[in-house]
């Protein structure tokens, strides 16, 4: 019988970090643990839904702007001092339109990464634009938005996570039933009607899925880039079309290695943001993936 190969990996992870745990600040550290659970897997998820459905093996939250344009609506939220219930709000009128962006050129992947940067780039120059003309403090504000994962929650906020906790485990669990038709967004729309698929209907379930993910990500630790490039190909590579396995392995590979990068900066008695070991580790990874593509 064939065993996750990420369960591995994930239980010794989780042993080191509860073996550092602090047990008076118990509820604290499960707290950490559940955003970066709810972070790892909506990032890996959604870079694995983007993946399939744009049948392009580039793309990502990151990469197609979800992340920065949400982002945006966070940065803005802080500086409107808002409350979780308008900041979630906020942040979902953002994504939404670059939604809308997305699904205006869907038809063309290469087109759409392209999309895709100029968002980034636009979101980037107005998060610096109202970091400059804010009185906020800037460098918490940058901390955020390198990924960080090491936050303390107000009371509101602990509600609102395990809102997020118990929704997130819902989608996987959804997708875990469905895993067959995530395979088939795969395939050219032809293949998958001759299965009986409805694949526009799907399209835009998963779509929305991969949004809603992102924005919860970028709320509880700003942005984290790579993890939805990185994780889902690697668990491709070892469990090629059994996506049931897939899944498993793309969650508990990126709670593993967001875990680990924290262990690692903490036994290195270090306060960075998880975003900057993700981008180094990364960024080589895109560039193979990238000539390889265009090989």
């Amino acid at each position: 019988m064939k065993f996750p190969t990420s369960l591995i990996f994930l239980i010794v992870s989780l042993f080191f970090y509860f073996l550092q745990t602090d047990f008076s600040l118990f509820f604290f550290s499960v707290h950490k643990l559940m955003i970066i659970f709810i972070v790892a897997s909506s990032l890996s998820i959604s870079g694995l839904i983007l993946q399939n459905l744009l049948k392009n093996p580039l793309v990502e939250p990151y990469i197609l702007g979800i992340s920065s344009i949400s982002a945006l609506g966070y940065v803005l939220s802080i500086i409107l001092n808002l409350n979780v219930i308008l900041s979630n709000l906020l942040m979902l009128i953002f994504v939404f339109i670059c939604f809308f962006i997305i699904i205006l050129n869907y038809d063309n992947s290469f087109k759409l990464v392209l999309v895709g940067i100029a968002i980034n780039i636009l979101s980037s120059s107005l998060i610096n634009f109202l970091m400059a003309i804010s009185k906020q403090d800037i460098f918490k504000t940058i901390f955020i938005l390198w990924g960080n994962v090491d936050r303390i929650l107000r009371n509101s906020e602990i509600i609102f996570l395990y809102f997020c906790f118990v929704f997130v485990i819902i989608i996987i669990f959804w997708l875990f039933l469905n895993h067959e038709k995530l395979l088939l967004l795969s395939l050219s729309d032809e293949e998958a009607l001759s299965f009986g698929f409805d694949i526009r209907r799907y399209k835009k379930i998963f779509l929305i899925i991969s949004f809603l993910l992102t924005s919860i990500s970028v709320y509880f630790a700003g942005i984290i880039g790579f993890i939805g490039l990185i994780v889902p190909h690697i668990s491709k590579m070892l469990n090629g079309d059994n996506y049931g396995f897939v899944i498993v392995d793309s969650i508990g590979f990126s709670v593993s290695f967001i875990v680990f990068s924290f262990l690692i900066f903490k036994f290195l008695n270090l306060s960075l943001p998880i975003g900057i070991i993700t981008s180094i580790i990364g960024t080589p990874f895109f560039i193979v993936i990238l000539l390889r593509y265009f090989r």
